[in-house]
């Protein structure tokens, strides 16, 4: 199941260019400000080989910027303008991703996976 709700927020995603774990990131950064790959990777629960492969592709395409501009393990990433510009160009798509979901889903389904993601410790709400 976990492949098909992926598969329709990457298919809504790629107009813009984007993979739903890219955009995940990208909001995650978006959201914190700034941020360093060791806490994206505990936030997201992301192996550090996953987010670097991701960071340096958004690096390249100029959503994300870091500092020390050559990365590393201590630099610290921020979302760019052209990268809150994706955010907000994305955010239709990510939208449309979310109504097949949930008509996938079902209610009960959707509320299922809130549920467990509370006790995972993976929403705030």
């Amino acid at each position: 199941m976990n492949r098909v709700i992926t598969a329709i927020y990457d298919e809504a995603l790629r107009p813009c260019g984007l993979r739903v774990s890219q955009a995940n990131l990208l909001v995650a950064v978006a959201r914190l400000g700034e941020a360093r790959p060791a806490a994206l990777c505990r936030a997201m629960r992301l192996e550090k080989s996953t987010l670097s492969r991701d960071v340096e592709l958004l690096k390249r395409n100029g959503w994300l910027e870091s500092d020390p501009p050559a990365g590393g393990r201590n630099q610290v990433l921020r979302l760019t303008a052209a990268g809150s510009d994706l955010l907000g160009r994305a955010e239709p798509a990510w939208a449309e991703a979310q109504r097949q979901a949930r008509t996938l889903l079902g209610d009960d389904g959707v509320e299922a996976l809130r549920t467990i993601a509370a006790r995972l410790g993976l929403r705030k709400d």
